[in-house]
């Protein structure tokens, strides 16, 4: 997934929508001049969330409006030793999210995070990273996996669009390994989402306001706390927290 010109640091709009496996083949239709296969079409998205032992990254992310933080290891396919993963944060602020990663492989990112062995990077982010880790205790806490199916605008070299499907996770285990007897989290709903640094285009606008589609706050993560909240603590009890409802935006993004 990764060479020469992978970027480490990201700074844009991430928008998401729930829809349906027929609303996603109808949107690909009317998108059809406008967007084309990324360089990275389609792969199976390998992430572990890490949290504190009584998780409470993901419990203040639910309850901010304003800002959300995240610490994960992803990898793009079914890890070997030398598979490259990437250790991230991932925060937002408002609308605009900020990701920084750095890049391991996967017997190195075990060894850093399963034993506590530091890596070869020396850097900010890294230093970031590490703070955080300590900060928290943190701890595997899920992995989540999806299909997920990349296309990039035509005209406008910033916007992407992705479809992630079959999302499925395991609280028991927690390695980037697929077993195949994980958990469906949203059943055969597909999570669209729009990423962009600039406005979006008026195609896109279009497509959105036609079909009413608003964008939706929708974290897998924090679904699975919601579902899970009991067994992903220390002491059995879940910690309390607000946000119980995710929300809608009931306006397109036009503005991005």
């Amino acid at each position: 997934m990764a060479d020469s010109k992978t970027i480490d640091v990201f700074q844009r709009v991430e928008d998401k929508y729930r829809i349906s496996r027929r609303e996603a083949r109808e949107i690909l239709n009317e998108m059809k001049g406008y967007i084309k296969k990324d360089q990275y079409f389609q792969y199976t998205v390998h992430n572990i969330y890490y949290d504190s032992p009584d998780s409470q990254m993901i419990i203040s992310s639910l309850n901010s409006d304003r800002f959300k933080e995240k610490l994960r290891l992803r990898c793009y396919e079914q890890p070997d030793d030398d598979t490259l993963c990437f250790l991230e944060t991932k925060k937002k602020f408002g609308d605009i999210v900020y990701k920084k990663r750095i890049a391991l492989n996967h017997k190195e990112a075990m060894a850093y995070l399963n034993e506590g062995i530091m890596h070869h990077v020396d850097n900010n982010t890294a230093d970031e990273i590490d703070y955080l880790i300590n900060y928290y205790s943190c701890v595997p806490k899920t992995l989540i996996l999806y299909d997920r199916t990349c296309f990039s605008a035509v005209n406008e070299a910033d916007v992407r669009v992705t479809f992630d499907a079959n999302i499925r996770y395991r609280n028991d285990d927690i390695n980037l390994t697929e077993r195949g007897d994980e958990k469906l989290l949203a059943g055969n709903d597909v999570i669209m989402e729009i990423k962009a640094m600039n406005r979006y285009p008026m195609w896109l606008v279009r497509i959105l306001s036609e079909r009413k589609l608003y964008k939706h706050s929708f974290s897998k993560y924090g679904m699975i706390y919601r579902n899970n909240s009991k067994d992903m603590t220390v002491t059995g009890t879940p910690v309390p927290y607000g946000m119980m409802n995710e929300k809608e935006n009931r306006v397109c993004s036009v503005q991005f």
